[in-house]
Parts: C-alpha cells; sequence; structure tokens
C-alpha cells in the first residue's frame, strides 16, 4: 500500500491520493512489488533485496540519470512485540533521500512511521527531508529506549519467578526469549549507528545543516552510547542470571539424587535381611507364629540404626 503526505502550511499532512510522484513524502509499505520494481529502475538501487533481510542497513551517495544526486539509507527497527520468531523481530526501514522529497519503503506495516507524518510541524519548509529524516530516526531510538525499558520489567519479573519457584522450564523459556531480545537489539543498536555516521557526512549533498539538525544528529549519537551502555548491562545481568539457575538446576539435581541414594542405602538393610531369613536352610524364627513381626522389626531397628549413624556422619 502507499500513503502519501503533502506540506500544508509548513506541516506534513496526509494526502488524499496515493501517488508517490505527486508529493513530498510517500510511505510504501506490505506487497507492492509492481512498485518497487518501479523504483529500482527509476533509480537504479535494489530495495526488494534490502526490504526483504532484516538483518543488515545500507549508506549510500547515489547520483540518477538525470544527473541529480540522493541518500539511499536503510535502518533497523526492532519489534519486540510482533512475534517470537526472529525474522519478526526486526523491520528493515529504507529511506530515499531527495532534495525536495522522501519516499520510505518497509516490508510491514509500521504504525509509528505514519503516526509521526501524520502531522508533523516543520521548522524549516525550504529543507524538510533533513529535519523529517531525523526526527524519524529520534523517533525510531524512542522506540527502541522504550523496548528496552519494558525489558527491563520482564527482567525484574523473571528475577521474582526464579525466586519463587526455582529453575523450572517457565523459567527457560523466559530467559531464551530474553536472550532472543537482547541479540536483536545489540546488533540493531550497532547498525544503526552506521547510519548516522553516513547521514552527518553526507547531508550537504542534499542541503545544508542548521544548528538544530545538529542538535539532533548530536541526540542521537547520546542516544545510541545510552542504548549500548544499557544493553551490555542487561546481557551482562541475564548471563548472571542464566548461570544462577544453572548452579540452582545443578543443585536440585544433586538434592534430589543423594535423597534417593539415602533412600536406596536404608532399604539395602532389610533387603538384606529379608534374603538371609528366605534362604532354603534353618533360621531362627522359622517355628514361631510370629517370625514374621520378629524379622520386620528387626530390619527397621537396623534401618533406624543405619540411618542414625548416617546422620552422625553428617552424610545426610
Amino acid at each position: 500500500m502507499i500513503q502519501s503526505f503533502e506540506l500544508v502550511r509548513n506541516h506534513l499532512k496526509p494526502a488524499s491520493n496515493g501517488d508517490y510522484h505527486s508529493y513530498e513524502v510517500s510511505y510504501i509499505y506490505e506487497d507492492e512489488a509492481k512498485l518497487i520494481n518501479e523504483l529500482n529502475k527509476q533509480y537504479n538501487v535494489k530495495l526488494d533485496e534490502i526490504v526483504k533481510f532484516d538483518d543488515e542497513v545500507a549508506c549510500d551517495c547515489i547520483t540518477d540519470d538525470d544527473g541529480g544526486t540522493f541518500l539511499f539509507i536503510s535502518f533497523l527497527l526492532p519489534e519486540l512485540n510482533s512475534g517470537l520468531h526472529l525474522d519478526n523481530l526486526v523491520t528493515s526501514t529504507v529511506i530515499l533521500i531527495f532534495d525536495n522529497k522522501l519516499i520510505f519503503v518497509t516490508k510491514r506495516k509500521v504504525k509509528s512511521v505514519i503516526n509521526l507524518l501524520s502531522n508533523f510541524p516543520l521548522l524549516n519548509s525550504k529543507n524538510f527531508v533533513i529535519g523529517v529524516t531525523l526526527k524519524m530516526l529520534d523517533s525510531t531510538f524512542g522506540l527502541m529506549i522504550d523496548e528496552l525499558r519494558s525489558l527491563k520489567k520482564k527482567i525484574d519479573k523473571l528475577e521474582t519467578s526464579i525466586t519463587k519457584t526455582g529453575p523450572v522450564k517457565p523459567v527457560f523459556s523466559d530467559l531464551l526469549l530474553l536472550q532472543k531480545y537482547m541479540l536483536t537489539l545489540s546488533s540493531t543498536y550497532q547498525s544503526n549507528k552506521k547510519v548516522i555516521n553516513f547521514l552527518k557526512n553526507n547531508f550537504h549533498t542534499i542541503g545544508s545543516l542548521s544548528e538544530e539538525n545538529e542538535k539532533a544528529i548530536s541526540r542521537l549519537y547520546d542516544k545510541i552510547d545510552t542504548m549500548n551502555r544499557t544493553i551490555t548491562s542487561y546481557s551482562a545481568y541475564l548471563d548472571n542470571l542464566e548461570s544462577m539457575i544453572n548452579n540452582m538446576a545443578s543443585y536440585q539435581l544433586n538434592t534430589v539424587m543423594k535423597t534417593l541414594t539415602e533412600i536406596s542405602i536404608i532399604l539395602t538393610v532389610p533387603a538384606i535381611i529379608f534374603g538371609l531369613w528366605g534362604i532354603n536352610v534353618h533360621v531362627p524364627f522359622e517355628k514361631s507364629g510370629n517370625g514374621l513381626w520378629f524379622v520386620v522389626g528387626i530390619s527397621i531397628m537396623l534401618s533406624v540404626i543405619v540411618w542414625l549413624w548416617l546422620r552422625r556422619k553428617k552424610y545426610f
């Protein structure tokens, strides 16, 4: 589908017509193979390949057939709530940045993109492409920080579950899910920093950077550094939790094995006694009507003695 936006009194507003040729900003998403092929041929890019794969970023400064220059970038947008499969956790977002036009392309519909563009105020409509691009990246990084904050709550919940229930199956499932999120976010942050470096060095090809734009880029670097430090600390904490869970599981297994060993040692005593009284020779109490109870009593007494001796030796 195509969602287009037009400039109206220093604001971007949704346009009634979806034709991306007629408006300043267009957002193309979902199954638009024909349109993407058209963009590939028109601007000599490979949108279909970049949108398809969600594991790398692309940055390039391209000169089209008319001699004009535009910037081609793609960055990774984490969407941790969209599914458990790794393919659904990241959306590759492509932006074609011209001197007077922007084209966004994603494989899936991203509501945050539409929400941002639907009523976007412009400080300088003459160079709006830089402002919109930086605001989109700032909004994207804001979503990433929100995702990190949600992970902190999940980590706290996991820690509480470990304290209450120990290393049960749901705990391992939650830990695996969080580690998957960490893997996704850490690779995403590092890749997106490359995009900021590229834009800072190449924005001059489509327009000059204002003081506000310079501050916006600086804020983006600060957010990336904050996210990298946070994800590193969270990952280290999860690794410690994993070690603690493994140690608890090993301790529980050792406790179970120790208990089974204790039971087997104690039950060995009556087994030996019953075996001796069952051999085909004369044994005490064989003529007595209460012989069975004497043998059982002896077995119980000796088992208790063995148990007390083991307790005294602190084997139990």
